[in-house]
Parts: C-alpha cells; structure tokens; sequence
C-alpha cells in the first residue's frame, strides 16, 4: 500500500532553511542568523532606542562615565562532556579534565558570541554581564553557559584603553563607576575551575564507614582536606593563567563555588564512598587607565525636610547613587 505525504507548506521550508543556516553558522563560531538580523535591522532603522536589564540607577551611574547603552546581547552553549570515566577500573584520585575542560570551553564560546554581538552594534564594551552555568556534576554529561549582558560604547577614554574586541565586565553600575573615578577600567570576565576525584584510600574507608566496630573517635579525614586543597590551588592557577593572557593587573568581585558530590558504588557487595570536588572561580579582570576619567564637578543637592520645614544641603544627586545603589530612595536618610 502506497502512502501519499503531504509537501512541506512553505512556512515549514523556512523554517528548515533557518535551522540548517543556525546549525552552520554555530559551526563556524558565528552568532545566529536572526541575531544579526535584528541587529543590523536596528541600526539601519537609525533609531535611537536601547534594551538594558540594569536599572534605572545603574544606568544614571554609566551615562556620567561617559558609557552609552546600546542593547542587550547574550551568548550560550550547550555542551556534551565525552566518556571520562564510569567503571571502576577508571577510578583515580586526580583531576577529571574532562568536566573542567567541557566548562572552560562552554564559558569560551558563549563569551565570544556575546563579543561578537556586541561587535555588530559598534560596541566598546559589555557591562553588567550576568553568568548562567550548569553545576559540574560526576554523572551529568551536559554543559550549559550563558551570558547576558549590555552593549555600551565609550565616549571620552583614551583610544590606548580600548582594545580590538570589547571588554567584558560583572560588575553592576554602582560599582563600575567606583572604578572608573579610581583610575581603572574593566578587561575581561576571568574564569577558572578544577573537578577533582579522589577514590578514597583504605584508612579514609575506615573513618568513613558507619559501622561503630570501626569508629575510632572524632578525627579529620586528611586525605578528603588534602583533595579539596588540591582542587582549590588549580582553580586559582587557572583563574590566574587567565588574567595575564588578557594583560590585565589583577581581578575584583571575584566568586567562588564549592560543590561536593558523594559517588558511591558498590564491589562484591562492598560499599564505596570517593568525593568528586569542583572548584569554580569567577571575577572580572582590570588595568589601570592610561589616561584617568576626569571627574565631574558636582553641585550640592537642596531638599525639602518635611519634619522640620527646612530646606537641606545633602550633596549631590549622584553622591547618593553611588553610596547605595539598592536604596529605595534618598530621602529616608535624612528625617
């Protein structure tokens, strides 16, 4: 018996034809097709509207830096880890570079599609760039990165503090402004992780088991100390590695992650415990400003106080936005 299939309506070829341009252009380390076209639409459009998911605060803060917002842009990945280790005869104290590897090269390539975004508004920078990561996990084997955050251009700076691909930074408003008024400037969002395994040794096996025959007192367990130490120091000498390659002299609002997985397995009806620990460090890396900013001359702000019915010197509107930038409001300081 013969079956007749309908034809693809030519809606639903479109939509193939844009799958397949998404695939290869994701394959050539592009940014997708209808990304570009949004853009490049809004610039032709002349149209001077922006999207930024800072507040209204932050971006009263950016604007006296001399920082223009010119849209939102965003990079993920998806990751598959590969076959590391399942079995037993695979079991190793050490560092799984599969897991660590699979994440440094996600975080890679979804920062870089969000450059290249940035890169199609004409962009100096990407400010208040919010991270999304998946948690490293033994029996897991995907890795999702996404980044978010705001194209901005730079007006003012010195053309030696900009580089040929657009900075990268963390930090909210608030705190981007301390830095510019300090003499320094955002580089580039600076990552470094380890997983490390440790397949426990027989005297960790002793104090680990439950059974009270072999309880021998309270006692630290040296060898799970000594992994977590181990774990720690190479997730800063990535971080590290990943500041000099960027040039820049140190890193600020730095994060970091600690997880801890128990894998257990069992062998001829024996029960094992080893520790998976993951290390993840996070930060935004900095250099000081050839030229400083120059700062802005402020002049005192007058308010009312309705208790006393007196009119207040309280200093400026931006003094205020720069102490603390998640008040709800100023006046509430000054009863």
């Amino acid at each position: 018996m013969w079956f007749k299939f309908k034809p693809d309506s030519p809606e639903e070829i479109e939509r193939k034809r844009r799958d397949e341009a998404a695939i290869e252009a994701l394959q050539r380390g592009e940014i997708l097709p209808r990304a570009k076209e949004r853009i490049e639409h809004h610039l032709a459009s002349g149209a001077k509207v922006f999207s930024t998911d800072m507040t209204a605060k932050e971006h009263i803060l950016i604007e006296e830096c001399g920082i223009e917002p010119l849209g939102q842009v965003m990079g993920s990945c998806f990751f598959r880890i590969g076959f590391w280790s399942t079995n037993l005869s695979n079991r190793y104290t050490g560092e799984v570079h599969g897991i660590a590897d699979s994440h440094r090269e996600a975080r890679q390539r979804a920062v870089n599609r969000m450059k290249k975004e940035a890169a199609l508004y004409g962009a100096d920078g990407i400010v208040s760039v919010r991270i999304k990561s998946s948690r490293p996990d033994y029996s897991s084997d995907l890795v999702e990165f996404t980044a978010i955050g705001t194209a901005v251009k730079v007006h003012g700076w010195d053309k030696d503090d900009l580089d040929f691909e657009p900075f990268t930074s963390e930090m909210n408003g608030q705190e981007f402004w301390q830095l510019i008024h300090a003499g320094y400037r955002p580089v580039n969002i600076v990552f470094g992780i380890c997983a490390y395994y440790v397949n426990t040794n027989q005297p960790t096996r002793s104090l680990t088991m439950r059974s009270v025959w072999f309880n021998q007192g309270n006692q630290e367990i040296h060898q799970w100390t000594q992994g977590f130490y181990e774990a720690r120091e190479r997730a800063m000498l990535g971080m590290q590695r990943d500041i000099e390659e960027h040039g820049a002299d140190g890193c600020v609002g730095m994060t970091i992650d600690c997880d801890i997985e128990d894998v257990e397995y069992e062998v001829n009806d024996t029960r094992y415990v080893d520790l998976l620990i993951t290390i993840t460090a996070l930060g935004s890396s900095i250099k000081k400003l050839k030229r400083p900013h120059k700062k802005i001359e402020r002049k005192p702000l007058t308010v009312l106080n309705l208790s006393t019915k007196r009119l207040v010197t309280i200093g400026s509107r931006t003094d205020e936005l720069r102490g603390n930038i998640d008040d709800e409001g100023f006046a509430n300081d000054y009863d």
